[in-house]
């Protein structure tokens, strides 16, 4: 799934690029022993669960693409 938070990281949705970009940096400061693991978890979460992204969001399909892929890479399926 870290592919799809990649891919989404270069969308033309500028609410998406933004927490995607934002999830992969996290991911690679988590795996490289920046971050402990509730640490990451909780930054993760605020990536998708805020109501900025419920304003933002203007297609449905790429926000549920993005709460997916930030869940399975964070470990919360």
């Amino acid at each position: 799934m870290i592919e799809v938070l990649e891919e989404l990281a270069l969308s033309d949705k500028p609410w998406a690029a933004k927490r995607a970009k934002m999830a992969v940096a996290l991911t690679e400061q988590f795996a490289g022993g920046g971050l402990d693991e509730w640490e990451y978890e909780i930054l993760m979460l605020r990536q998708i669960e805020d109501s900025e992204l419920d304003n933002e969001a203007d297609d449905l399909e790429t926000k549920s693409l993005l709460i997916s892929a930030v869940h399975q890479v964070s470990g919360h399926i």
